[in-house]
Order: C-alpha cells, then sequence, then structure tokens
C-alpha cells in the first residue's frame, strides 16, 4: 500500500468577486480529493488576501506538505499565488475551473502565465472541481510529488563497487545529491561479510524455519541455505544501521567468490518490505524506490533478455533475486543452487514466472550525463516452467510491450531494466516532470 500524498488546498478569491462559487468549488474540490485517499493538512476555506495566501503556503511547508494546489476561485491578483510558490518553495498545481460566472478560468490564466513568464515550474489543472478526470490528474501529481518528498529524505546504501564492468550501473553519487536529495552512502562489502561470517548457524536455521513455510521447495543443500540466510540477516542489519531506505550490493565477484551469493538475501530483504537490489546498480535502485513510492508494491530490475518486435513479447530474467510477491503464489517458487559459473561461493536464488497483471517499466538512464527516463507499459502473463528451466533457473518474466516495442528496445539506456505492477505510466510522467534535469521518454 502505498503512502498517502500529503498536499495544501488553498483556494483563492479575490474581495467583490463571486466568492460564494470560489467556496463551493472548494468545498467539493475538498470531498474530491479526500475520496483519492489524500490526505488534506489544512482547511484555510477561501482566501482573498495575497499576504494570507503566502503565509499559508509557509504554514504547510512547516507542515512538510508534499505540494499545495492552488485553487482559483475567481479572477484574483497573481501576486498572491507567486509569492507563495516563491516563498514556499513546495511543488505547486494551478487549478482553473472552466465556469463562466466566476471567472476562475480568467485567473488561472493569468497566474499560470505569469509563472511561465518568470520559469517558475508548477502544473496546470482545468476541470470542474468534482471532475473525476482532473481529481485523477491531481491524484497522480500528489502522488509523484510524495515521492520527491520521500527521495529527497532517503538515504542509499552503495554495499561494494561497479560489478563486472557493467559501465551503465555506476553514477555519480554527488550528481544524485544534487538532483533528488538522497545521500549516498558507501559501505564496504566487508561489513556484510564480516556480519554474516559472526552469525550462528542456529539462528540462521531458525530464521528459515520461520519463513520457509510460505515458499514451495528448497532443493538446496542445507549449508548453502545457511550460508544465504547468514547474508539476509546481515544485510538487514547493515540497513538499519546505517538507517537506509534502499542498498545496492555488488555480489558478483568479490563476495560470492568469497563467500555465496546474495540472491537469496536481495530477494529477501524485498519479500519484507525493503528496497534492495544487486550488482551495485545505483540507477536502478534509485528507479525500484520510485516505483514503490508510486505503488506501494515492490519494484525490481532485471535484464531485457529479448524483444520481439512482431508479437511485442519481452522476456525478463534476473540473475538470481526478484522479490517473489511477483509469483503468482509463494509455493510456486522453488529455491535452487545458483550456477557454479557464477562464483566459487554458489549461493542459493528463486526460480519462477512473473504472475500475470499490469506492469510499468521505468528505469532512470543517462545520456551524456544527463538522467533520462524510459517509461513504457505492458501486460504480463504466465509461461511454463519448462519454458523457464530451459533458458535459466533463474526468475523470469514475459510481459506483452503496450507501447512500440522497437522504440522500447532502442531507448533502452543499460541491460538492466526496472518495472512493478501497476498502471504507473501517468504518476512517473509526473515525477519527471518535477526536475528539470530529467527528460522522460514515453513509449
Amino acid at each position: 500500500m502505498a503512502e498517502k500524498a500529503r498536499i495544501g488546498l488553498l483556494c483563492v478569491s479575490l474581495e467583490g468577486e463571486r466568492v460564494d462559487y470560489a467556496e463551493e468549488f472548494e468545498k467539493k474540490a475538498r470531498a474530491g480529493i479526500l475520496r483519492r485517499d489524500i490526505e488534506i493538512l489544512n482547511s484555510s476555506g477561501v482566501l482573498m488576501d495575497s499576504a494570507d495566501v503566502i503565509a499559508a503556503a509557509k504554514r504547510l511547508r512547516d507542515m512538510d506538505a508534499d505540494a499545495v494546489v492552488y485553487l482559483v476561485g475567481t479572477w484574483i491578483f497573481a501576486d498572491g499565488i507567486v509569492g507563495a510558490i516563491q516563498q514556499s518553495g513546495l511543488p505547486a498545481a494551478i487549478w482553473g475551473v472552466p465556469e463562466p460566472v466566476s471567472f476562475s478560468s480568467v485567473g488561472a490564466n493569468v497566474a499560470h502565465g505569469a509563472l511561465c513568464e518568470m520559469d517558475i515550474a508548477h502544473k496546470l489543472l482545468y476541470g470542474m472541481p468534482d471532475d473525476e478526470e482532473t481529481l485523477m490528474e491531481l491524484a497522480d501529481y500528489a502522488t509523484a510529488c510524495m515521492a520527491r518528498s520521500r527521495l529527497k529524505a532517503a538515504r542509499f546504501g552503495l554495499i561494494g563497487g561497479r560489478a563486472i564492468s557493467a559501465y551503465t550501473t555506476a553514477a555519480d553519487p554527488n550528481q544524485i545529491k544534487g538532483i533528488f536529495g538522497a545521500e549516498v552512502e558507501h559501505i564496504d562489502q566487508m561489513v556484510v561479510l564480516e556480519k554474516a561470517r559472526a552469525i550462528r548457524d542456529a539462528e540462521a536455521l531458525a530464521r528459515f524455519n520461520d519463513i520457509k513455510g510460505g515458499y514451495g521447495a528448497f532443493d538446496a543443500p542445507e549449508e548453502l541455505i545457511i550460508k544465504s540466510m547468514k547474508v539476509y540477516l546481515a544485510l538487514e542489519e547493515v540497513i538499519d544501521e546505517y538507517r537506509l531506505d534502499m542498498a545496492s550490493i555488488k555480489c558478483l565477484g568479490d563476495f560470492i567468490n568469497t563467500y555465496t551469493s546474495c540472491c537469496m538475501a536481495v530477494t529477501l530483504a524485498n519479500d519484507f518490505g525493503r528496497v534492495v537490489s544487486c550488482q551495485s546498480d545505483i540507477n536502478a535502485t534509485l528507479s525500484m524506490y520510485i516505483l514503490k513510492q508510486l505503488s506501494g508494491e515492490p519494484a525490481f530490475f532485471g535484464d531485457i533478455s529479448t524483444v520481439d518486435y512482431k508479437s511485442r513479447e519481452a522476456r525478463v530474467i534476473n540473475c538470481g533475486a526478484m522479490p517473489t510477491g511477483m509469483a503468482k503464489r509463494g509455493e510456486d517458487v522453488n529455491w535452487v543452487p545458483q550456477y557454479e559459473y557464477m562464483g566459487a561461493g554458489l549461493g542459493v536464488n528463486p526460480v519462477f514466472c512473473m504472475k500475470e497483471g499490469p506492469i510499468t517499466f521505468g528505469y532512470l538512464g543517462r545520456q551524456k550525463g544527463r538522467y533520462q527516463m524510459l517509461i513504457a507499459s505492458g501486460a504480463a502473463f504466465e509461461k511454463p516452467m519448462d519454458e523457464i528451466v530451459a533458458v535459466r533457473t533463474w526468475p523470469q518474466g514475459f510481459m506483452h510491450i503496450a507501447g512500440d516495442p522497437k522504440a522500447f528496445y532502442h531507448n533502452l539506456l543499460s541491460n538492466h531494466c526496472v518495472w512493478g505492477y501497476g498502471e504507473l505510466q501517468s504518476k512517473l510522467t509526473e515525477f519527471c516532470a518535477l526536475y528539470p534535469q530529467i527528460d522522460s521518454v514515453v513509449i
């Protein structure tokens, strides 16, 4: 379940205008927003003085609002809204109402035009206060602003360095801090390794016995299961100790050769509500965090194995980790030993086919140092297990791309892509629009 967006609703009017219309607009808009499961932080009523609008916006800033919606009730003086946005620093939406007596449309036009002239970012809404399409657009915007707020305060644990010469998994922590506000904390894999080694076998086995009933078969040696569980427990400890909101661990190379793979650890961490990836893929982890904030459900990444231009079918695969909530049932998830060529320490990984349902791709890649998010929608469908294991005993998924599959493939900026269940395309588009440093490519 996604967190509720927390917004302010400021209805702006002017003395002498049809304030009765503004009051009715505010009442209907408030009821419609609350039906969308969005929290409204204030109860200001109709504001008719520019100083009051600015003061109300500042109070909302102090209440940690994700955004402010300025509902234009009548003709207005634009200085109140302009000053409120400038002084509060909060994301803002201007809402004009297509009703002729109120002159709301005209007031919204002057506010919107002023903000455009001054290059002040904002969202423009236009519709009746109880119009469902407008309320849906507002809800998507509010949810995107909520994701922005969470990301701005997030801590990212980068555990280990770049893996297997995958250049696209690396990124600049200073750029991330400057654009998104997230703090990237670099942590050595040795921290996780030493914690894992210090955990007693009995503790790891007890934790395994607590959770194994939620999955299918475990066709792996107990020794590998215990070691993999130790890595999971150690990873959870590091996440809590460093107060991380998301993390990515290198695994391939050093860790898997020295001890075991991180496949089970990463899978279980996501199963139990964390945002964790492997291969130290910074951009994938950021994308996973954003999608999870927008949907409330786990998102994950993997390779785009194939894209068939004629059938629009795409196959995705991860080399051993994927949230098992992406399977139809927990009992459909089998756990098997990792392939020997992946590393000397082997490990345990799940194998299953992703369940059917609407799905959204969203991956932050970079072109010449500038961020670009590829956004695409599709429908996942299931295939028999023998078609899965014929390729790899790894978790895999199949989906039909709704848009142009060739454009989708040609706009991939990494071997990896991130996906999550749900129709999230409009929310992702709204999210990208909040950042002038991000381009979006919608397929």
